[in-house]
């Protein structure tokens, strides 16, 4: 008889087909493998610009002494969001900061996204966690400052701060600050209610002249040292607001009287 010939054992056969089989599998997992997500890592510069990409729905403002404001008009909110971006990316932070003579503090609301905390100071911009005040952006910055404080002229804002029993109204004359009695600070308050606010003042002849009455409000202070007023000049057939910011920066605002109050 022949003589048998000898092959592989059982266990090495099938160690065998193993390894052929995994390296099959991985050949084949390759080359039809199924696609994955890839996680970027963003930068926080590039996280809070991605921010600006939302559609803002609302900014809520806080001002000194004064109280909230709500913007909501489509038009304007794209032109801050769009001021706000410009800052940030123009600007840079300095390490001189100064301390703030006016802050504005406030928050931007997304249809699409978390809430977003800024503040607007007299020389620096702070978005989230991000604040620029190199002066390539300054004039800008005093720019988006004097557009936001221009909100508060109202005849409702201007009227509820002269009625709130938390700030004090004066009448100035001779220099001498004299409270004002009950009736007259409803009488003023029911006046500055009912008036409107005009841009185009060139018409009042009264403007040229010293006004009958100045009017002071006293607004609580909000940090040490930061008091801030509102200053009413009130003429014939007129109004004059100023908000004093105490800097350059005060701001003026002209209402027409309703004849009627």
């Amino acid at each position: 008889m022949p003589e048998d010939r000898k092959g592989l054992s059982w266990f090495r056969l099938i160690v065998l087909q193993v390894i052929i089989g995994c390296v099959l599998i991985g050949i084949c997992s390759y080359t039809f493998r199924i696609p994955v997500d890839e996680v970027i890592t963003a930068s926080s510069q590039q996280d809070q610009a991605e921010r600006f990409a939302g559609i803002p729905m609302r900014i809520d403002l806080v001002y000194p002494g004064l109280g909230k404001v709500i913007l909501d008009d489509p038009k304007e909110l794209l032109s801050l969001k769009s001021s706000f971006s410009t800052l940030l990316t123009a600007g840079k932070a300095d390490q001189d900061v100064k301390e703030p003579r006016l802050l504005l503090t406030g928050s931007i609301a997304y249809l699409d996204q978390e809430d977003v905390p800024f503040q607007v100071q007299t020389n620096a911009f702070q978005f989230g966690n991000v604040s620029v005040n190199s002066l390539n952006v300054s004039a800008s910055i005093r720019k988006l400052q004097s557009t936001l404080i221009d909100k508060v002229f109202t005849a409702s804002m201007i009227g509820a701060a002269v009625q709130d029993s938390a700030n004090k109204v004066y009448s100035l004359e001779q220099g001498v600050l004299t409270p004002l009695s009950e009736a007259e600070r409803k009488a003023l308050m029911k006046q500055v209610h009912t008036a409107a606010r005009v841009i185009d003042f060139s018409h009042f002849e009264d403007l040229e002249r010293q006004p009958d009455r100045h009017f002071v409000v006293s607004l609580p202070d909000t940090q040490e040292g930061k008091k801030h007023w509102l200053h009413i000049d009130r003429f014939n057939s007129a109004y004059m607001v100023v908000y004093d910011l105490l800097d350059e920066t005060n701001q003026r605002a002209y209402f027409k009287l309703n004849a009627s109050s």
